[in-house]
């Protein structure tokens, strides 16, 4: 008896031996991901739901992988976020995978932080992202980064304003001359007292009228483009218009007010305007449609759109665990509904886009009937090009904004776009 007691004290040592030993391997064998993340929504408007999106797709690879953590620095604001990572950047200490911030993708890639990814990616994968997403990813041909989320650009209408001023809802392809006519017939004095009270347009801007000429701030090798023809015609048109409302500056406030034709929001702006009606209380006075923006003729893709995308440290030790969560933010179907659903971009997938999901999320989110479908989205994801503000540095287009506005205030186009070609050149 004395001795089955023994063997029996012995056999369960033995096996608490083991369990312990084997959980104290496992845990000397957890493998940490190290992730770079900005609070809050990529495109600067409320959303306190894009957090919790990214802590389910962690959630959901911690499952698949029981012996991977995976961690990140929350609450970094997205204005602190570059610099947060530049300084890691500088001591070598990058996360392995981290959102790239808006500006600062070609000078990552160029300075060597990026891992190149084309012997990762697959010809399958390239071809399921919509191409103006995939190559927002790209420098110099090469690509560096995985577009995780994208915002187009697009023009929202007061259909209610068109409707009794007579005016037909302008259809896919309109032209710079179909939106000024428009424009110009709309912008009156409606009451009577000499004051002219309805306009065409508010936040148009510059750039806009830019690519709606197919233009861009720099050239294919990526020489500064500012005193170009097309930059001139841009220029002539936002004088035109800005006539057109004998120089009163409209807002948007006027657009939520009804007196305001065309407003052009991106997508995220537009998806937020509901939800969290910052600008207006009343958000559902009129009716609201959504359609392309307008260029100088049907060869000119006028829809801009920003990409939100995650690169792999050219450092990192965990290349692999690195490589396979990216492709769960950025390829995987139910990963993209999710961000689509939580977010207020789109999703970079084709077949998101056009999911019944999808069409039912754009339903809820309407501003009356028809305003943007995902049939409409997708064809704008389609005809689209890379914003213009990505080719150069952020210093640079702030500056290159204020003087193009201070030569717009003062109507001193032709004669001050050269010295502004010069002063960019010689930054």
């Amino acid at each position: 008896m004395k001795w089955r007691l023994r063997h029996l004290v012995v056999l369960v040592l033995v096996l608490v031996s083991g369990i312990l030993s084997f959980a104290l391997w496992s845990s000397s064998h957890e493998k940490v991901l190290r992730i770079g993340v900005y609070a809050g929504s990529s495109w600067d408007v409320p959303n306190s739901r894009e957090n919790k999106a990214m802590d389910s797709l962690i959630k959901k690879f911690e499952k698949a992988h029981p012996h991977v953590k995976v961690v990140y620095e929350s609450g970094i604001p997205k204005k602190d976020y570059a610099d947060w990572l530049a300084e890691h950047v500088l001591k070598g200490e990058q996360p392995d995978l981290f959102m790239v911030p808006e500006n600062d993708f070609s000078m990552l890639a160029s300075a060597g932080a990026l891992k190149s990814l084309d012997t990762l990616l697959t010809d399958d994968e390239r071809t399921a992202f919509y191409p103006v997403a995939y190559e927002a990813g790209q420098y110099q041909g090469v690509s560096y980064a995985l577009p995780v989320e994208s915002n187009p650009i697009m023009m929202c209408v007061n259909k209610d304003l068109l409707e009794k001023e007579g005016i037909s809802i302008p259809e896919s392809g309109w032209t710079l001359a179909d939106f000024y006519e428009i424009c110009k017939k709309v912008t009156k004095d409606t009451n009577g007292d000499g004051v002219v009270d309805q306009y065409g347009i508010t936040d148009y801007t510059w750039q806009q009228a830019l690519v709606a000429y197919g233009g861009h701030l720099t050239d294919k090798s990526g020489i500064n483009n500012v005193d170009s023809a097309e930059m001139h015609q841009a220029l002539a048109f936002m004088s035109k218009l800005d006539m057109l409302s004998q120089h009163y500056k409209v807002t948007s406030h006027d657009f939520d007010e009804g007196r305001v034709a065309f407003y052009p929001m991106s997508l995220a702006q537009y998806r937020t305007y509901k939800p969290y009606p910052y600008h207006v209380a009343k958000y559902s006075s009129f009716s609201w449609t959504c359609i392309p923006m307008p260029t100088a003729n049907s060869k000119v893709m006028g829809t801009q759109v920003k990409t939100s995308l995650f690169g792999m440290s050219s450092n990192t030790k965990q290349e692999k665990l690195a490589w396979e969560f990216m492709l769960l933010l950025s390829q995987d179907k139910e990963s993209q509904q999710t961000l689509f659903e939580k977010s207020q971009g789109t999703s970079v997938l084709p077949s998101v886009v056009k999911s019944q999901q999808t069409k039912q999320i754009l339903q809820a989110d309407d501003f009356g009937l028809d305003s943007l479908t995902s049939e409409r989205l997708d064809s704008m994801m389609e005809r689209s090009i890379i914003d213009i503000g990505q080719e150069v540095d952020r210093q640079t287009l702030e500056r290159l904004d204020y003087l193009i506005k201070e030569a717009l205030g003062n109507q001193e186009i032709d004669s001050a776009l050269p010295s502004i070609q010069r002063e960019i050149e010689s930054r």
